[in-house]
């Protein structure tokens, strides 16, 4: 860890991939910085002379909204080139999450970057944090086309065999009997964990195939989220009203009693 001045990070170096900075994301970490709050240090890659940032443009701008001079950055030693590839795998799997934008970007940007562009699909894939499949879909067109029809069959499959299984429900059934067991098995469970998977991973693949659906998933996901916490602050609201009722019955109780 190395304590610079933020007016030398340079943040023009190729290291920035997301579609746009999020400026109520730079205005919250304001505040909270305002407040007191301490973020982690930004991550930079140092070729002897420049501090390129690759983590952290958002408490960057942050940083400059407050005036701040001086930050710590934790900082490894490489090129500006370096810099921008270890950029490339930036918030895969932390902070502010990527949008499919900001993920075709980042591969884009590794397709034709002079030190990934002959790497394999899976290769690219590990560094920028996607799917190989994802990889496949920006570096060949058609391969995008092949996944969505891929998906669809695989769909289709699952809800014709869902129906022939309802029809079978409705056709074959019999009485049961107290010594019918009807406890699923371990391999019919591990059966039905795999297709579970199986089905995650498609739907995964599916939501990278196409940035609009991906957009709007991720909106329903931001929605739910907020949803459950309005939930737990209204069931946290109305614990508290059920204390207050019985303390102010018991409350009553006391002045009833009191008064005579």
């Amino acid at each position: 860890m190395k304590k610079v001045k933020l007016e030398d990070i340079r943040i023009d170096g190729g290291t920035q991939y997301r579609d746009q900075i999020n400026q109520d994301v730079v205005r919250d970490y304001t505040e909270s910085m305002r407040d007191g709050d301490i973020f982690p240090s930004m991550q930079t890659v140092f070729d002897g002379s420049t501090h390129w940032l690759v983590d952290g443009f958002h408490r960057y701008f942050a940083y400059m909204a407050l005036g701040v001079k001086n930050v710590d950055v934790e900082y490894k030693p490489g090129t500006q080139r370096e810099a921008q590839i270890i950029a490339m795998g930036v918030n895969g799997n932390h902070g502010l999450q990527r949008n499919n934008a900001t993920k075709r970007r980042v591969v884009e940007a590794a397709l034709i970057h002079e030190d990934t562009k002959d790497l394999s699909n899976r290769q690219i894939a590990e560094i920028c944090k996607v799917s190989d499949t994802f990889v496949g879909s920006i570096r060949n067109p058609e391969v995008k086309a092949k996944q969505a029809e891929k998906i669809e069959r695989h769909f289709k499959k699952k809800f014709e065999e869902q129906d022939a299984e309802r029809g079978l429900t409705a056709t074959e059934v019999k009485p049961a009997s107290p010594e019918d067991d009807f406890a699923p098995d371990a391999d019919e469970l591990k059966a039905n964990d795999m297709a579970l998977a199986a089905d995650i991973e498609a739907m995964h693949r599916f939501l990278e195939a196409d940035d609009k659906l991906a957009q709007q998933h991720a909106e329903i996901e931001k929605l739910n989220f907020l949803n459950a916490q309005l939930q737990l602050r209204i069931d946290a609201l109305m614990r508290e009203k059920n204390e207050l009722v019985k303390e102010c019955k018991k409350l009553q109780k006391q002045a009833d009693k009191a008064k005579k």
